[in-house]
This record gives structure tokens, C-alpha cells and sequence, in this order.
């Protein structure tokens, strides 16, 4: 009875043994998928922040280049010109408040004094500053700049022309030429394989996307991301690889890669060719034995990039015996589990962050297309939004829209005597009458330029034609404090009509612009009605 007694121990401390075994070693397999899914996750959140910020800035440079002139920026004035080489550049802020928050301007030739040149250099300006916002919240990022076909380079953070300057042969790498239109028709942002920092930050990977003024391309912005940064992020005691679609390590947990020179997948591992062809072909979210190792699979969807992590058999068996000594079950058992868990928790909640901050983002990039920022009031795009809101309703109740377009007499004198300074000023201070004559629930647009549509809920033509002559008086009261105790004055010529609703936006619109113009030839200065002027959709 003792020996079978015994015998049944022993079979019991066997199955123990070897169920104890085989389920710390799927423990270990399954850890090796749940640290690929958090990689994947914070690379994942990376490369969908980067494409946001990005996609951010094409349409806010896009937006920015319609509205020609462009506003000279503040930081124009500390351009230099150096005629013995026959370039332009920004080192005069140095050691300014500017040099923190701005990127240095290099570029060939003399400094554009007007057209689309000139309004490229104040785009590159103002958006440099966003630069650094961008640069503030992905601390890993290297180099945020935009390249000019136009012969200059937007480099933040600020670097010394005697360190870097803009050279033709740039136009010629791919950071450049994987946007531009022969290669880059769907105008999407797009990441290069890994190439060498001319900026001297070593092995580097970069999101491009062009911008375009009137499809007519003018250059393109780019974020750069180091090898080293990459590899830092996906630190870890296993053998994390991420490779692109020409073989190129991007980046590894071990940092095991040769600053002199692009890195082959075949030579980190330090196998043939046929080997590592074998570790790619394996299928997204899958693991295989090859060589001896269990090598998982994950392929990006917005990067033409893969990760594979490997880990040998050898040592998840060692783990797995070493785990299931009697002494150490129970704890390590618990322990494997709560990190279990933990990585699980971990990982929703980098997902549930990650969707939270691309909507916030898709909201931002929303509200930027259709806001001008000068006179804080909707453009265009954003009156169009509102008035279809409108007239959903207006089917409902019949209740009359109202539109008043207003265009400033004579604004170019503006600019042209006191600056465009000055000529801002006098929108901004126009705007903020339109909007104190108006109710809360009604719209002023910046239509273009000088001038503005004013969109009025529930008042009939009549009532219109009261509004707008108590705006044009307001204005042509108004008076602007100036620089050296000089006052602006200015007035605004009206048109008005009633939206016939049988009758598309477009001709309504249409319409309204004859009957400011009616005004405009018969004197300025003055509101005209559609009606009075025998105008009629």
C-alpha cells in the first residue's frame, strides 16, 4: 500500500511537475504576444500623432497660402542677406526671445520683397512657431522642417547657418523627393526608408507630405525620427526588430546598429539572405519556430514598417523548469499573472488614449479649415457648414435668411500707407462692429481678403437693409488709433438680399455680389438691396 501510495505521489508530483511546466512555457509565449501588442500600440500612438500633427500643418499652410498677400511676419525683418554667397538666413535671432520657439531660415539667393515667394518665407514663419509646439509634445521627434522648391529650408529647432544650410543637393533626398508630385500623386504623407542626418543626428526615418498652393506644389513638410529614439521605445530583454519595405532596420531593442551606414535585417541578425526571408514571410499576428527561435510578426497599417521579436527556445525552456520548482510555483505563478493582467490593463489603455487623442485631433484639424484666425470669425468653408445647418431648419419653419455682403472701400490704401499691420488692424476692429450689431445665433464670415458675408436667421429684407445701414454707420464713425498719433478711418459698401431658397447657394450669392458692386460703381459707401437695383435670382 506504501509503494502504491508513493506511486501515486510520484505520479501526481510528475503531472504536477509537467502541468506546472508546459503552462509557465505558454505563459512565456503568450508574454512574447502581449509585448508585441504594446510595442505595436506605442508605435502605433506615434505614428498616428505624427500623421495628425502633420496633416495639421498642410492645411493650415494651404489655407494660409489662399490668402494672398500674405501678412509680412514679425520675424521677416531679421532676415539677412550675405551677397558674397548669394544666401539668406535667420541667425539674427540668435540669443533673442525668438530662438526657442522659432527655426532658422536658410536659403539661396536674395530675399523675395513680394509675390508667392515672399508669401512662402511669412508661411515658413508662421508655422514655425507651431513647430514648436509640435516639437514640445513628441519629445522624440529630431528635426521638424519644411523644404522650399522655391530654394529654402525651415529647420526647427534653430540650428546656425554655419552648421546647416540650405544646399540645392537637398531637393535631391528622399525626405524631399518621396512628395513631391512624380512620386507622391495622392498627396498623402509618406514615410522614407532609413538614410543619414545632414543635420548630424545620424540614421533617420521621415514623414513627408507636400503642401500645394492651388495645385501648384510649393514644397514639404517633414518630421524626422531618429534610429536611437525608435530603438529607446521598444527597449526591452527581448530581440525587437522593426524593419521597412527595403530591409532596412529601423530600429532594435538592443541598439545593435552601426551609426556609419544603413543596417540589412540579414546583417543585424547576423544570418543569410534565405534566413531572413524565411523570419519575413511569416504571417501578420503569428508566431513561428525558425532557427530555434519563436519569431512573432507585426505589420503597421499607416507604416510601411514591420516588428518581429524573437526569443530562443533554450531559454523559455530554462525559464519554464526553473519557474516550476516546488518552492517558486506558487509565487511565480501569481506574479506571471498579475503582469499578465497588468500588460492586458496596459494595453487598453494606450488604445483607448490613442482613439481619444486622434478624435481630439480630427476636431482641431476640422475646426482649422474652417476658422480665420486674424478676424476670429468662420471662412468660407465654415459659413457654408452653418448655412446648410440653417436652411435644414428653415424648411421647417419658413423663417427668411438674410445675407449682407460688405467689401472696404479703398482697403489697399491701407496697407500701402501704414503696412499691413495697419491694414489688419482695420479688419479686426471692423469685424468686432459686425459682430456687436449682430444676434448671438447669426454669422460674420471673412468671405475674402476685404471682404465679409453676414448671414442673418429670421429677419425679413427690410429689417436687413435697417442692420447693415446701422453697421455702415457704425464704421464710417469709427475711428482706429494709429503710430504716431495718426487716426484710420474707413467706411463699407453693402449689398443685401433675401436667399430664395428655389434658387442654389452659389446664384444667391452671386446675386448679392452685383448689388455690392452696384454700390461700389455708384459711390461706396453705401448700402444697396438686390431689390433696389432691379437684382433678382
Amino acid at each position: 500500500m506504501n509503494k502504491l501510495k508513493i506511486c501515486i505521489l510520484i505520479v501526481i508530483v510528475f503531472f504536477v511537475t509537467v502541468i506546472t511546466f508546459f503552462g509557465n512555457y505558454n505563459l512565456y509565449l503568450k508574454e512574447i504576444e502581449s509585448t508585441v501588442k504594446t510595442e505595436q500600440t506605442q508605435i502605433n500612438r506615434y505614428i498616428d500623432l505624427s500623421q495628425g500633427f502633420i496633416n495639421l500643418l498642410v492645411i493650415h499652410s494651404e489655407e494660409t497660402l489662399k490668402q494672398s498677400p500674405a501678412i509680412d511676419s514679425e520675424l521677416y525683418q531679421y532676415l539677412e542677406y550675405s551677397s558674397r554667397a548669394n544666401t539668406y538666413n535667420l541667425d539674427a535671432v540668435f540669443g533673442t526671445k525668438y530662438q526657442s520657439n522659432y527655426g532658422n531660415i536658410t536659403g539661396i539667393g536674395k530675399i523675395p520683397e513680394n509675390g508667392i515667394e515672399k508669401d512662402e518665407i511669412n508661411l515658413a514663419l508662421n508655422i514655425s512657431e507651431q513647430f514648436s509646439s509640435i516639437y514640445k509634445k513628441l519629445p522624440d521627434v529630431a528635426w521638424i522642417y519644411y523644404t522650399s522648391s522655391n530654394n529654402f529650408i525651415l529647420l526647427y529647432p534653430w540650428v546656425s547657418s554655419s552648421d546647416f544650410a540650405f544646399d540645392e543637393s537637398l531637393l535631391k533626398e528622399v525626405f524631399y523627393t518621396i512628395a513631391t508630385p512624380e512620386n507622391n500623386q495622392l498627396r498623402e504623407a509618406l514615410w522614407t526608408p532609413v538614410y543619414m542626418d545632414h543635420a548630424g543626428k545620424g540614421l533617420m526615418v521621415t514623414l513627408s507630405k507636400p503642401i500645394y498652393n492651388n495645385d501648384v506644389f510649393v514644397g514639404v513638410i517633414s518630421i524626422d525620427l531618429t534610429n536611437d529614439k525608435l530603438s529607446e521605445m521598444i527597449k526591452s530583454e527581448y530581440e525587437i526588430y522593426i524593419i521597412d519595405d527595403t530591409d532596412s532596420v529601423i530600429a532594435n531593442s538592443r541598439n545593435l546598429i552601426n551609426a556609419d551606414n544603413v543596417p540589412k535585417f540579414n546583417e543585424v541578425l547576423k544570418t543569410s539572405v534565405n534566413k531572413a526571408e524565411d523570419i519575413k514571410s511569416i504571417k501578420n499576428n503569428e508566431i513561428e519556430i525558425i532557427d530555434g527561435y519563436y519569431t512573432y510578426s507585426i505589420v503597421f497599417n499607416d507604416a510601411p514598417w514591420r516588428l518581429f521579436i524573437r526569443i530562443s527556445m533554450l531559454s523559455i525552456t530554462l525559464k519554464s523548469f526553473i519557474y516550476t520548482l516546488p518552492l517558486m510555483f506558487i509565487c511565480i505563478l501569481l506574479l506571471l499573472t498579475f503582469f499578465q493582467i497588468e500588460r492586458r490593463k496596459r494595453v487598453e489603455i494606450d488604445l483607448k488614449n490613442s482613439l481619444e487623442e486622434l478624435t481630439s485631433y480630427q476636431k482641431l484639424l476640422e475646426k482649422a479649415a474652417k476658422y480665420d484666425f486674424l478676424t476670429s470669425t468662420v471662412n468660407r468653408r465654415g459659413l457654408m457648414d452653418i448655412f446648410n445647418d440653417e436652411v435644414l431648419k428653415n424648411i421647417k419653419n419658413t423663417s427668411p435668411i438674410c445675407f449682407i455682403m460688405g467689401d472696404i472701400d479703398h482697403f489697399k490704401r491701407f496697407n500701402d500707407t501704414y503696412g499691413h499691420y495697419a491694414g489688419d488692424k482695420v479688419l479686426v476692429e471692423i469685424t468686432k462692429i459686425m459682430q456687436s450689431c449682430i444676434k448671438n445665433d447669426e454669422v460674420v464670415c471673412r468671405w475674402g481678403g476685404e471682404e465679409f458675408i453676414i448671414m442673418l436667421i429670421k429677419r425679413d429684407y427690410n429689417t436687413a437693409l435697417q442692420v447693415a445701414e446701422h453697421i455702415r454707420l457704425e464704421i464710417e464713425n469709427m475711428i482706429i488709433p494709429w503710430e504716431n498719433s495718426i487716426e484710420l478711418k474707413a467706411t463699407m459698401t453693402f449689398g443685401v438680399i433675401e436667399f430664395n431658397q428655389k434658387e442654389t447657394f452659389e446664384s444667391n450669392i452671386s446675386i448679392l455680389d452685383s448689388a455690392l458692386y452696384f454700390g461700389k460703381n455708384s459711390g461706396r459707401n453705401k448700402v444697396v438691396g438686390s431689390i433696389e437695383c432691379d437684382l433678382t435670382v
